[in-house]
């Protein structure tokens, strides 16, 4: 096996090309999770070693920065055998070394990868880009018409039942979700239509564009999602999808990487098994961390008494927040100190919140307990139940406000809000939660600012 790898020319089947990528991402991960636990017990240990690039765009720890160096070397290491193993597969296949490049596309590796390991061809096959008519061909329209309407709802039903079972059977809101079923959704899709002759890059991207419509249709349809969620994911979900279909585009030229029915059969029970491993270890939770502020031109006394006891709001919620978010109210505390009682009123329910700190005039501090619902789903059909929202995946954490006397007798106000969410891709995801956050923030800045100046 190990001459085989560095053999870059000898052609590998892809039995071999794919137990040897296999056993060697294993070995990487198990001695880069051995090496960070006995480093750093604490670090998260999951899955996030199967992806060397990670340790060079995610800067380590000051704890490892001093072994950096070792896991650099590692990992290019492992990137060496990876290529390697592609660039031999790739030969076998009678095809340019340029689509090694994959390699490196997030999301599309895991695409390519299971085609390279599930397409038939060892370089002796004679028959290699051949397909004889089959069943599928026989039953797919000859129309161009009518092939990318078959492929756009063949899609759309595959990516349907994918997320019922991620999410329903799963409750896995994860990357394989949002970024790995639509690039797979719109190259089925793109597959489908050129089934029969290869077809134009612009009419494969176009099905792959309307299969994701179809999906986010057939999504709001059956009561699976809310309008809302579904329209925040699209903007995620239809780059990607338009990706998968240009794979597909390069694929059926290539002939040899064309893949057989076979293969889009055995990817498509793959995906599955992916999403369950991905919800068996899933990826530490990080905690997000919103900050706003304002000057008020009142006394510290002043705003801290509309902290604690703020009057309905009747200003009219910002245009994210009317998406059916949860926005505040109006908040009453009882009492003085860490045993008082307090409580938001939120647009979706009531929220207690207890107190972290009390600094009178200076520093007041609580955690969200019993939160509402984050926002109240969208659908023809009414009040749904949706899996995200039953299970809290997005959870705020705890709030802090600063009170700060400037010259002139004037305030500044600082408030922190954490929270926590557990939809992948974070970064993605991220972009909406912390503007809706801070335009609650904001929301009661402007009510304590306006009542506080109002009775200075």
């Amino acid at each position: 096996m190990l001459s085989d790898s560095i053999d870059f020319l000898r052609p590998i089947g892809r039995a071999k090309y794919g137990l040897t990528v296999i056993f060697g991402t294993l070995v990487f991960n198990t001695i880069l999770r051995g090496l960070a636990l006995s480093i750093e017990p604490r670090r998260p240990a999951g899955l996030s070693y199967l992806f060397p690039l990670g340790i060079f765009l995610d800067p380590p720890s000051a704890v490892f920065s001093r072994t950096f160096p070792l896991f650099a070397f590692l990992a290019i290491a492992y990137l060496i055998l990876l290529i390697a193993m592609t660039l031999k597969r790739l030969r076998s296949l009678e095809t340019t070394d340029w689509y090694v490049l994959l390699l490196f596309v997030p999301v599309l590796n895991i695409l390519f990868f299971l085609l390279l390991c599930l397409q038939p061809g060892d370089g002796t096959e004679g028959n290699v880009g051949r397909r004889e008519k089959d069943f599928l061909e026989l039953l797919l329209p000859t129309s161009t018409l009518g092939s990318a309407v078959v492929g756009a709802f063949a899609g759309a039903l595959a990516a349907t039942f994918l997320s019922w079972f991620a999410v329903i059977v799963l409750g896995n809101y994860g990357s394989m979700l949002f970024l790995a079923i639509p690039v797979f959704i719109g190259y089925f899709a793109a597959w489908i239509h050129s089934y029969r002759r290869p077809k134009s890059t612009g009419e494969c991207c176009m099905v792959s564009f309307a299969s994701i419509l179809l999906t986010a249709a057939l999504l709001v349809g059956i009561a699976f999602e809310g309008i809302i969620c579904v329209a925040m994911a699209l903007p995620l979900a239809l780059p990607l999808g338009l990706l998968g279909g240009y794979f597909a585009c390069l694929t059926q030229r290539s002939k040899v990487l064309e893949p057989q029915p076979i293969t889009m059969m055995s990817i498509l029970m793959i995906l599955p098994l992916l999403l369950g491993a991905e919800s068996w270890n899933p990826a530490p939770v990080p905690q997000h961390v919103v900050h706003s502020s304002v000057d008020i031109a009142a006394r510290p006394s002043v705003v801290w008494q509309k902290i604690l006891e703020l009057p309905p709001i009747e200003e009219k919620p910002h245009w994210i927040l009317r998406l059916g978010m949860a926005y505040p109210i109006e908040t009453r505390t009882i009492g003085s100190g860490l045993h008082a009682d307090r409580e938001t009123e939120f647009s979706t329910g009531t929220s207690h919140e207890p107190l972290l700190a009390w600094e009178e005039e200076k520093h007041l501090a609580f955690r969200v307990a019993d939160e509402p619902p984050l926002m109240k789903e969208t659908s023809p059909y009414g009040t749904i139940q949706v899996r995200h929202l039953e299970d809290h995946d997005f959870r705020p954490g705890r709030v802090d406000f600063y009170l700060r006397e400037l010259p002139g007798g004037g305030t500044r106000l600082d408030c922190s809000s954490s929270y926590e969410n557990r939809m992948w891709p974070g970064e993605y995801w991220q972009l909406w939660t912390d503007e809706i956050v801070r335009q609650i923030q904001l929301r009661v800045f402007r009510q304590v600012k306006r009542l506080a100046e109002a009775g200075r």
